[in-house]
C-alpha cells in the first residue's frame, strides 16, 4: 500500500511540473524558412519550415504533423501547437510539417512541346520548340501579408547544350557554367505571367526554383521638382494652345460665314452668267439681222446711187429704232453685270476676311501626346483634334494658292461690262448719226456722205459681229466653266462648315485638355506619392507563417522548388552506407540535392 501511494504522489509531482510547462508562455525568438517541394505542375507536394533559435530554453507554436531535432539528439516536446525544448547547443534548429500545406501563392505551371500541351512527366529525352509558362496570383486561402509584402524571384536554369534560341520577355539572363539561367523579379502584390521559349534537344532540367523575401527597400520619394515644372511649362503652353484653338475657332466661324455669303454670291454670278448663255443667241441672232441690214441699205443704195435715184429712206428710217433696242439689250446686261459684281466682291471680301482670321501658328503636338500618354481614350481625342488643326492649315493653303482666281473673277467683270458698255454706244451713236441725216438740209449732200458712211459701217460691221460672236462664245464658255467653279465653291464651303464644326470640338476638347493639364503638376506629386507608397515595405514587421502565437518572429522567408524532369537512371548494384547527416546535408536531402553513395 504504501508502494502504491509513493507512485502516485511521483505522478502527482510530475503533473505539476508538466502542466505549468506547457501553458501558454512568451515565444522565443526566432527565425523561419519554408521549403517547399512542388511538382512540376506548380502544385504543393511537401512543405517544410525549419526554426532556428539561440540556445537555451525554447519555447515555439506551429500546428505540425511532425517535428524533428535537426541539430542535436534532445527531445522535442511537443503537446498540440506548442514545441519546447533545452538545448545546450549555440544554434538550434528544428523542422516542422506543417498539417495545412497551403501556400501564399497559387502556382501553376504549364508546358507545351511543338505548339501542344504535354505532361512535364513526357518531357524527359524530348526534342522540338518547347514553351514554359509560370502564373503566379495571390492565394485565398492563405495569409494575405506575405502576397502583399514578399517580392518573388523565380529562376529557371537552362542547359544551353542541349537549350538553345532562349527567349524570356522582361527576364534577366545570365550564364552560370554551362546553364543559361533566367530570372523574373514579380513585386509584391502584384500577379505574373512568365513564359519561356527554347529549342531543346533531349531536354531534361533541374526545375524551377522561386525564392520570396520581404522587400526590406526603403523607396525615397524622388526629387520631381524638375518634373513638376516642367509639368507646368507644359500646363502653361498648353493653356495657350487652347487660347490660339478658341481664336481659330472663331475665325473658322467667321470663315463659314463668309464661305455662305461666297455660296450666294457665286450662286448669282452663275445664274446672271447662265442668263448670258441663254440670251447669247438672241444677240446673236439679233446682230446677224443687223449685219444682213446694213449690208443690204448698203447694196441698195449704191444701187439707186448707180440709178441716180436716192430718193426712197422708209426702209433706213426704221435702223435706229433697232439699233436703239440692240443698245438698250446690251445696257440690261451691263446692270445685271454690275449687280453681280457687287454681290461677288461684297462675299468676297467677307471670305478673305473670314480666312485671314485663321491663325497662321504652327503647333507642335509632342508634348500634348506627352501629356496624354497612357491614356487611349485622351490619344484618340488629340488624333482627332490634330486632324482638325491639320484641316484648318489646308484650307488656308488652298485658299491662298487660289485667291488670285478669285480676285480675276471682279475685274473680268469689269472688262465684259466695258466691252459691252462700249458697243452699245457705238450703236446708240450711229442711230443718232442716222435720224441726223435723214432730218437734215441738203440731204442729197449728206446722202451721198450717209452711203459711204453706211458702206464704210457695213464693212466695219462684220468685224464687229465676229468680234462679238466671239464675246458672245466666250461668255458661253464662262458659264459652262463658272459652273464647275461654283460647284468648287460649294464644296469648299461644305469643307468649311465640317471644320467650323471640327473647330468647336476641337475648342472643346483643348478646354478639357486645359483643365486636366492645370492639376497636372499635383497629380504627378501624387502618383509619385501613390507609387512610392505602394513599394516601400520598410515599416514591414515580419509574422510567423505557421502559427500567429509566434509574436516574437525577426525573419521568415520562402524558398520553393519544383522537381527536377530527367530520365530514370540504372539502378545501382552497391547498397549505400548509412551515414549521419549534417545539417546542411539534411537541407540539400530536403530538396532533393545530396545522394548518399557508398563511402560517403
Amino acid at each position: 500500500m504504501k508502494k502504491l501511494l509513493s507512485v502516485f504522489l511521483v505522478l502527482a509531482v510530475a503533473c505539476t511540473l508538466v502542466v505549468p510547462a506547457f501553458a501558454t508562455s512568451t515565444p522565443t525568438q526566432k527565425e523561419e524558412v519554408v521549403y517547399g517541394i512542388l511538382n512540376p505542375d506548380g502544385s504543393v507536394e511537401n512543405i517544410y519550415v525549419v526554426n532556428s533559435f539561440e540556445g537555451g530554453l525554447i519555447t515555439d507554436y506551429g500546428n505540425y504533423s511532425e517535428v524533428s531535432n535537426m541539430t542535436t539528439s534532445e527531445k522535442l516536446i511537443q503537446n498540440g501547437d506548442t514545441i519546447k525544448i533545452k538545448t545546450s547547443a549555440d544554434r538550434f534548429y528544428y523542422q516542422g510539417t506543417p498539417e495545412a500545406q497551403v501556400l501564399p501563392w497559387d502556382i501553376v505551371i504549364k508546358y507545351k512541346l511543338d505548339e501542344k500541351e504535354i505532361a512535364a512527366s513526357k518531357l524527359a529525352g524530348k526534342d522540338g520548340a518547347l514553351v514554359i509558362t509560370v502564373s503566379t496570383k495571390k492565394n485565398k486561402n492563405a495569409n494575405p501579408v506575405f502576397y502583399e509584402n514578399y517580392m518573388l524571384q523565380v529562376s529557371l536554369a537552362l542547359d544551353a547544350e542541349k537549350c538553345t534560341d532562349i527567349v524570356s520577355p522582361k527576364a534577366t539572363l545570365a550564364n552560370a557554367g554551362k546553364n543559361k539561367v533566367i530570372a523574373h523579379t514579380i513585386m509584391p502584390g502584384e500577379n505574373a505571367n512568365i513564359t519561356v521559349k527554347a529549342n531543346v534537344q533531349d531536354f531534361s532540367w533541374e526545375g524551377i526554383e522561386i525564392t520570396a523575401l520581404p522587400l526590406f527597400m526603403p523607396i525615397e520619394a524622388p526629387d520631381a521638382d524638375n518634373l513638376t515644372d516642367d509639368m507646368t511649362s507644359l500646363a502653361d503652353a498648353v493653356s495657350a494652345l487652347n487660347d490660339g484653338v478658341e481664336e481659330l475657332s472663331e475665325g473658322i466661324e467667321k470663315t463659314c460665314s463668309g464661305a455662305d455669303k461666297l455660296v450666294s454670291g457665286s450662286a448669282d454670278f452663275a445664274s446672271g452668267l447662265s442668263e448670258l448663255g441663254d440670251n447669247a443667241e438672241e444677240l446673236r441672232e439679233g446682230s446677224l439681222q443687223i449685219k444682213a441690214a446694213l449690208n443690204n441699205i448698203a447694196k441698195m443704195m449704191g444701187e439707186e446711187s448707180d440709178a441716180g435715184d436716192l430718193s426712197d429712206f422708209s426702209d433706213l428710217a426704221e435702223l435706229p429704232a433697232g439699233l436703239r433696242q440692240l443698245a438698250g439689250g446690251l445696257n440690261e446686261i451691263i446692270g445685271s453685270m454690275q449687280a453681280l459684281k457687287e454681290g461677288y466682291a461684297g462675299a468676297y471680301s467677307a471670305l478673305d476676311k473670314a480666312i485671314a482670321g485663321v491663325p497662321d501658328a504652327d503647333i507642335d503636338p509632342s508634348g500634348l501626346y506627352a501629356a496624354v500618354y497612357g491614356n487611349q481614350k485622351k490619344s484618340a481625342v488629340l488624333d482627332q483634334l490634330m486632324e482638325y488643326y491639320k484641316a484648318a492649315k489646308t484650307v488656308k493653303g488652298t485658299y491662298a494658292a487660289t485667291k488670285q482666281a478669285f480676285a480675276f473673277v471682279e475685274g473680268s467683270l469689269d472688262a465684259m461690262s466695258d466691252s459691252i458698255g462700249t458697243i452699245a454706244g457705238a450703236l446708240s451713236g450711229v442711230a443718232d448719226e442716222i435720224e441726223q441725216s435723214l432730218s437734215g438740209a441738203g440731204l442729197a449732200e449728206q446722202t451721198h456722205q450717209l452711203k459711204d458712211g453706211l458702206s464704210q459701217l457695213s464693212a466695219n460691221y462684220d468685224q464687229f459681229h465676229a468680234g462679238l460672236d466671239g464675246y458672245l462664245n466666250g461668255v458661253k464658255s464662262l458659264g459652262s466653266g463658272y459652273s464647275e467653279l461654283h460647284e468648287g465653291i460649294e464644296t469648299l464651303a461644305g469643307g468649311i462648315e465640317e471644320l467650323d464644326t471640327g473647330g468647336k470640338d476641337l475648342s472643346e476638347g483643348t478646354n478639357e485638355l486645359n483643365d486636366e493639364v492645370a492639376d497636372l503638376p499635383d497629380t504627378i506629386q501624387v502618383e509619385i506619392d501613390e507609387l512610392v507608397k505602394q513599394y516601400d515595405k520598410s515599416g514591414f514587421v515580419p509574422v510567423s507563417f505557421v502559427s500567429d502565437k509566434n509574436t516574437n518572429v525577426t525573419a521568415v522567408q520562402f524558398v520553393l522548388k519544383t522537381a527536377p524532369i530527367e530520365l530514370p537512371e540504372a539502378p545501382q548494384d552497391t547498397e549505400a552506407m548509412p551515414v549521419k547527416l549534417t545539417f546542411w546535408q539534411k537541407i540539400l536531402k530536403l530538396f532533393g540535392l545530396w545522394e548518399q553513395t557508398a563511402g560517403s
